[in-house]
């Protein structure tokens, strides 16, 4: 009889039991890959962090504060990709009560994705303004399209993130093109692969009260809403990486635009509710070996003028140290529209702060009749991006050009053409009289001083410069103006406008070069060795014109070779006498073959280049 009883009232008991566990949990459901549960999945609300059991289940109780749930993508999966470039690893909570149980279930694909390209871009600040999307179409897109047709012809995968500053928030009202728009923009203009964002200062909402304790949580509200999560993690082959939100916005000060609320102010922080769950993400990578990439828009870390390192945000410190355990970390940031590599006193730990997708903020272009090929960053910088090769935990990386899609890795001034235009061409002389230490005049430069911008120098890379095949010219960094974005913007924007934004006006940068040149006339060869060994030319004829399109007349090759194959042999001696005889060969390098830089290509070169080939000439 008892049996009776109990049989009868089992399954209730079950169902009971279920009904509480269920009511225990707010948020739950299951991450499957082909209809399999997955197991061990980090999934969070940004507060707690829970994992998934063997069946690929997960619950827990959340306050809904953030509004969402994700999943940290696993080693060996992908998540499903919105229009082929939105990443679904997230998605919002249904109601913003507590008491409402909610389920969310993922599905992943397995992906052998232990070697890939990433691509770091940052600061697009798109806003319907300066030709701004016709520019990011035909320049980032177009360069992200040629990345993506060469990683297939190789069988490589390839992924994206752009590092904060996707729009403009001082222009969400004022041209109604708001972070809504770039996502729809994204699908029109077909972006071609994956997309990991990171939210920027520039991507809060201005409308949003100031000075209040909620500020930050509600002008981030649109980016959780329609973006994804302001920070989360995942996982690519072996590497984990991790983005985060460094930007405490406060929007304090007065409106500073149409539909402002403040003159939208920010601390450059993160948040304790943020660096919480960051420890429990980071206590899940269990191999201490993983290599680390931590993506965020403000840098944490940066230069002085005397190129030493120094903490910059508001909690730095805090931060570091949530990665003392492991091996290898890299910070990755935007904001600064220039180019630098910092080294903090954690010996694990390296800062790459990456030059703007948008440049100058779209002007130098604009300046050159909405023409990408012209925009160049306060450093002097291209327009570019970081250019990353993953196999296993191997890392390697170089800026590219987002014109060129190339290895455009420096450029050479000829600093007798700068000072001569600055001193004496009537627009830059009015423009300097106008901004007295703002635009510098280039005037306490020597005569015949040679200056080479380096954009993504390193502490470890070699720069050697050269004058003709006779000398061998000493490289001294400095911290310098960049000639090239002084014209490109600060006098083009002058000349056309009669005043320049003083922000926006060139800044000093810590990746140049001086050397002192014995002539006016010789051709300087520049070589730039980066950390991993790879080699990069570039050679120009003097005197060196000072024009925007500068950059079409440096060849990248060794002086020497005229054939441009890469290495100075005895082929570049055949071209250059047929080139002498009339007979030009298939990619001869003018630029080049002139090696005693007397104007005229000529038996004298070819005497030069055999001394260079057989060791005689220095």
């Amino acid at each position: 009889m008892a049996n009776k009883i109990l049989n009868r009232w089992l399954p209730m008991l079950a169902l009971a039991c279920m009904s509480l566990q269920a009511a225990a949990f707010n948020v739950s459901g299951h991450i499957t890959c082909e209809g399999a549960g997955v197991a061990g999945v980090a999934v969070s609300d940004g507060v707690v962090v829970t994992t998934t059991d063997a069946s690929g289940y997960y619950s827990f109780t959340s306050e809904k504060k953030n509004g969402y749930v994700f999943y940290t993508v696993p080693r060996g999966y992908e998540p499903a990709y919105a229009n082929g470039f939105n990443p679904q690893f997230w998605q919002q909570f249904k109601s913003t009560n507590t008491a409402t149980a909610e389920t969310h279930d993922f599905a992943l694909t397995r992906s052998d994705n232990d070697k890939y390209i990433m691509i770091f871009g940052a600061d697009s600040h798109l806003a319907k303004r300066n030709g701004d999307r016709t520019m990011y179409n035909n320049g980032w897109i177009a360069a992200l399209k040629r990345e993506k047709n060469a990683a297939q012809q190789s069988g490589t995968k390839i992924y994206s993130t752009i590092l904060g500053d996707l729009t403009w928030d001082l222009y969400w009202y004022a041209n109604k093109y708001n972070l809504v728009d770039f996502m729809a923009d994204q699908a029109t203009y077909g972006y071609p692969i994956p997309l990991f964002p990171v939210m920027g200062n520039h991507d809060n909402d201005g409308a949003v009260k100031p000075l209040t304790d909620n500020t930050d949580l509600l002008a981030s509200k649109p980016w959780r809403t329609f973006v994804c999560p302001n920070y989360y993690s995942f996982n690519l082959g072996r590497v984990h990486y991790i983005v985060l939100d460094d930007i405490f916005y406060t929007n304090s000060g007065t409106a500073s635009g149409t539909g402002m609320a403040g003159g939208r102010g920010y601390l450059d922080q993160v948040t304790d509710e943020e660096l919480s769950w960051l420890v429990k993400d980071l206590q899940l990578v269990t191999d201490k070996s993983t290599p680390i990439i931590v993506m965020f828009h403000i840098p944490q870390f940066r230069l002085n003028s005397s190129f030493a390192t120094y903490g910059a945000g508001r909690n730095y410190a805090a931060l570091a140290a949530c990665f003392n355990d492991f091996k290898t970390v890299h910070f990755m940031s935007g904001h600064t529209h220039y180019n630098y590599t910092a080294h903090p006193s954690y010996r694990n730990i390296t800062e790459h702060n990456i030059a703007a997708i948008c440049a100058t903020w779209w002007w130098t272009g604009r300046l050159q009749n909405t023409n990408y090929a012209y925009n160049y960053c306060q450093d002097g910088s291209p327009a570019g991006y970081s250019y990353w090769t993953v196999d296993g935990d191997s890392l390697q990386w170089k800026y590219k050009s987002i014109a060129s899609n190339g290895d455009a890795q420096m450029r050479i001034y000829d600093m007798n053409a700068v000072k001569n235009f600055m001193a004496t061409e009537a627009t830059a002389k009015a423009l300097v009289k106008a901004y007295p230490g703002t635009v510098p005049t280039f005037g306490t430069y020597s005569d015949n001083a040679v200056l080479t911008n380096v954009f993504a120098y390193d502490t470890d890379w070699r720069v050697e410069v050269h004058e003709g095949v006779q000398y061998t010219l000493a490289a001294n960094r400095l911290a310098a103006y960049d000639p090239l974005h002084v014209l490109a913007y600060d006098y083009y924007r002058y000349k056309s406008a009669g005043s320049i934004t003083t922000i926006f006006a060139t800044s000093t940068n810590y990746h140049m070069f001086l050397s002192q040149a014995h002539t006016s006339y010789l051709p300087i060869t520049v070589k730039v060795t980066d950390s991993f060994g790879q080699v990069y030319y570039k050679t120009i004829q003097r005197p060196q014109s000072y024009v925007v399109t500068m950059d079409a007349s440096q060849a990248p090759y060794d002086l020497g070779d005229v054939n441009g194959d890469g290495v100075v042999n005895v082929t570049d001696v055949t071209a250059l006498i047929n080139k002498i005889l009339g007979n030009s060969p298939t990619g001869f390098n003018s630029i080049v073959a002139d090696l005693n830089g007397d104007g005229a290509i000529n038996v004298s070169d070819v005497t030069l280049l055999i001394n260079k080939i057989l060791g005689t000439a220095q």
